[in-house]
């Protein structure tokens, strides 16, 4: 008698925030996914508190999928922390997107080649189904204004057809930052931020009578 197969069971995703209607990290109105972790450790790094295991949003893919499919939003921007260290978990929904009309945008701090190169079968399939990509480590000595990157050493790839009118419009300057109160008060950023937004941020608030302090990755 044929044993059943035991059913795959597929890993969490680790989500720190989800943002709808950002218009600061890709083309158009996007859902913004920020998932924690990272090895990388860049010096630097704007999203220092969520490298680190932390609070998780509770969503399931399918979940997310749904979300996502209820808004207007273009596509999604997935970032962190280190997308391609949960590829394993993002690749379905990334591919569930695509089919149904929406596109994917991705941030790794490796730089593409690597990406191709890789012998994950859980990276090839992720990039597979990235429209763009945006590479490389953040650099903070090289950090400048620039279209949604934070230092010049990163690269924006075109890697479907879907943008390829942008192909040759990706020198830009950088298109700001967004912030959002959520309904527990805390503060969240989306976007690359100039040199000198965290501590501009800071005194500001001081000067206002509030002091902000970090917690797991949003601002209290």
């Amino acid at each position: 008698m044929t044993q059943p197969s035991p059913t795959r069971v597929m890993p969490l995703l680790q989500v720190a925030h989800i943002v709808h209607g950002c218009r600061t990290l890709g083309p158009g109105s996007r859902t913004v996914l920020w998932v924690r972790g990272c090895s990388r450790r860049c010096t630097g790094c704007i999203a220092a508190p969520i490298l680190d295991d932390g609070p998780v949003l509770a969503i399931t893919p399918e979940e997310l999928v749904a979300r996502i499919q209820d808004t207007e939003d273009e596509g999604i921007t997935i970032s962190g922390g280190e997308p391609f260290e949960q590829a394993e978990a993002l690749a379905p929904i990334a591919r569930a997107l695509r089919s149904a009309g929406r596109s994917v945008m991705i941030y790794s701090g490796h730089v593409y080649a690597d990406l191709v190169g890789s012998q994950a079968p859980a990276v090839a399939a992720l990039l597979e189904e990235a429209d763009l990509l945006v590479d490389g480590p953040f650099d903070q000595t090289r950090q400048a204004d620039l279209l949604w990157r934070g230092s010049s050493n990163q690269r924006i790839h075109v890697l479907s057809h879907r943008y390829q009118c942008l192909a040759g419009d990706l020198d830009g300057p950088g298109v700001g930052v967004e912030i959002r109160l959520d309904d527990q008060g805390r503060l969240l950023w989306a976007g690359v931020p100039p040199v000198g937004f965290v501590s501009s941020l800071r005194r500001t608030a001081e000067v206002r009578g509030l002091v902000l302090s970090a917690s797991g990755g949003v601002w209290a």
